[in-house]
């Protein structure tokens, strides 16, 4: 009877035990999983939570177009992503619905496709999930998926720092650094 008491008293704090990492990033978002490259690359320990079931927000969502008419500006990790764009569509097998020789290759005044530089800019938002689920694989970064802040009280503060956050289902993840990469808000507004 003891030993069934204690197991369950084990189970149920290790179920719902609060998680600590330097970096929390609420949001599965293109911005999201970028910061969390970042984090991890500087060596901090980081996690993604959020109530997205798919990784990259509108680049996987279905906005395969980058509108920056001056690409020059867009670097860092940000030109890294569009350089992963290009390298997969360096693979013929790539090209199902048309050959790449009648893609068109433009985009507001510069090429879509731009060999010199080795990045591609209009992609398919499935492509763009890919590259996004091949970061996280390779920085070894823990997703938390379908994960829904409590608004209500699921925001702990200390000094007015957020310190950790909860959601719906009860899991909690502590931390030195929140991220909201939602595209409302959602982390502000509770």
């Amino acid at each position: 009877m003891f030993r069934r008491l204690l197991f369950a008293i084990l189970l149920t704090s290790t179920l719902f035990a609060e998680e600590s990492y330097d970096v929390v990033i609420y949001g599965g978002t293109s911005a999201g999983v970028i910061a969390a490259v970042q984090a991890k690359k500087m060596g901090k320990t980081v996690v993604i939570v959020g109530p997205d079931k798919h990784l990259g927000g509108l680049s996987s969502g279905g906005l395969g177009y980058t509108d920056s008419g001056d690409k020059s500006v867009i670097g860092g990790l940000s030109r890294n992503f569009y350089h992963r764009v290009w390298q997969y569509y360096q693979k013929p097998q790539t090209w199902v619905h048309q050959k790449r020789e009648t893609f068109g290759n433009k985009g507001q005044g510069t090429v879509a496709m731009d060999q010199e530089e080795r990045t591609m800019w209009i992609f398919e938002p499935s492509i763009a999930e890919k590259v996004f689920e091949d970061y996280v694989k390779e920085f070894a970064i823990p997703v938390f998926r379908d994960e829904w802040l409590d608004r209500a009280k699921g925001v702990r503060l200390n000094d007015g720092r957020i310190v950790s956050i909860a959601m719906l289902s009860g899991k909690a993840f502590a931390g030195k650094v929140f991220v909201d990469a939602t595209y409302e808000g959602d982390l502000m507004a509770a």
